[in-house]
């Protein structure tokens, strides 16, 4: 196991610096990793200075999205671009209205918690955050501190899952949009974690006339015969393939995941490839 293309920095939601998680990678003899925060590419340069010439960090991003599918259902897609020139103006106009949208949906979620006699503030959300961008799990935690929930799953439960009275629907861009802004910056674009269902098998190849080039079939939430089939489907569709642990970093008691997807060395021959060309 010598490639890990789907990691977290705290830059959005891990744990770890991007330093932090090049010295992990290199004590784990990784030689080829991917920096994938959400929305983000601010911790890319400091894991490539810290790498140096010992290990390789491609310049990556997970960009978060959202599809209506044809029952009118809102399902949230997550795009990976890979190889990407990390100063193109699309692509950073696309992330800060990413991140922006983020900070206004936090917002408002505090107010609407907080008028319920929640006692939760922005700054108590940006506290778990950091400098990456607020999501759900800082707003989880915020309202924990607050004593409205014992733990994060009662915390979801209650006021941040489809169905809650609290739930606000997020605004963001389109699958469409990502893989165009990956693209415009020289990137490789890739599905991330599709899971499982029959209609993702005819939305991945939709998004492949969009310009999508490549499905991650190896990820910790697809089993091995999962993994099988998204290697069958991407082969008999002109598809690429990618993969990796989308670790976040040591959390709690749980172990970092890094390192502990095999990821066959010619996925990242193939993405080099066509990414060069």
């Amino acid at each position: 196991m010598t490639v890990d293309l789907h990691l977290h920095t705290h830059h959005s939601d891990g744990t770890w610096s991007p330093s932090d998680l090049v010295d992990y990678a290199q004590k784990m003899r990784l030689r080829h990793i991917a920096i994938t925060d959400h929305d983000t590419v601010a911790g890319v340069e400091e894991a490539q200075r810290r790498a140096g010439d010992e290990l390789e960090v491609i310049p990556g991003v997970e960009i978060n999205t959202l599809w209506r599918d044809e029952s009118g259902q809102i399902k949230d897609i997550h795009i990976l671009g890979y190889f990407i020139n990390i100063t193109n103006r699309t692509l950073l106009e696309l992330l800060e209205r990413q991140r922006a949208a983020r900070k206004a949906h936090a917002v408002e979620y505090i107010r609407r918690i907080a008028d319920s006699g929640v006692k939760i503030t922005l700054e108590m959300v940006e506290k778990y955050a950091g400098i990456g961008a607020i999501g759900k799990a800082h707003l989880a935690q915020a309202v924990i501190d607050a004593g409205a929930a014992a733990d994060a799953t009662e915390a979801f439960e209650k006021f941040l899952t489809r169905g809650s009275e609290y739930y606000i629907e997020r605004q963001s861009t389109t699958p469409q949009e990502a893989i165009d802004a990956i693209n415009r910056a020289g990137g490789v674009a890739s599905i991330a974690h599709p899971g499982k269902g029959d209609e993702i098998y005819s939305f991945i190849l939709k998004l492949k006339r969009s310009g999508l080039r490549a499905v991650e079939a190896y990820h910790r939430i697809h089993s091995g015969n999962r993994v099988r089939q998204y290697v069958r489907f991407a082969n008999r569709n002109g598809l690429l393939l990618t993969g990796g642990s989308d670790c976040h970093g040591p959390f709690r008691e749980h172990k970092p995941t890094l390192g502990t997807i095999s990821v066959p060395a010619e996925v990242l021959d193939r993405l080099r490839e066509a990414a060069q060309s």
